[in-house]
């Protein structure tokens, strides 16, 4: 699928999270709210979820691309994550 720790490194960063990648993990410093933006699932469907669970901290709107990799094992995901007050629109 992709290398998660540099994905997760890229898409955080890209939202405005304070996050650096070690060889053997990734050391996040806490931010009381992410600012948003357009990321990349890397076509890996934990990525998709992770970032949208991030999306509720978030003062701007973020963008996932290729999200639909979600399919690979929670089809359903946003349909849930809507139901418990998350935003999403589908472009």
């Amino acid at each position: 699928e992709c290398d998660r720790l540099y994905a997760m490194q890229e898409c955080l960063y890209k939202i405005g999270a304070n996050i650096t990648e070690k060889p053997d993990g990734l050391i996040i410093k806490g931010r009381e709210n992410l600012k948003g933006g357009s990321v990349n699932s890397f076509n890996d469907h934990r990525i998709v979820m992770a970032i949208a669970v991030a999306s509720v901290v978030s003062k701007g709107e973020i963008q996932i691309n290729n999200a639909e990799a979600i399919a690979k094992s929670y089809p359903k995901f946003f349909e849930d994550f809507a139901a418990l007050g998350g935003i999403i629109n589908v472009i």
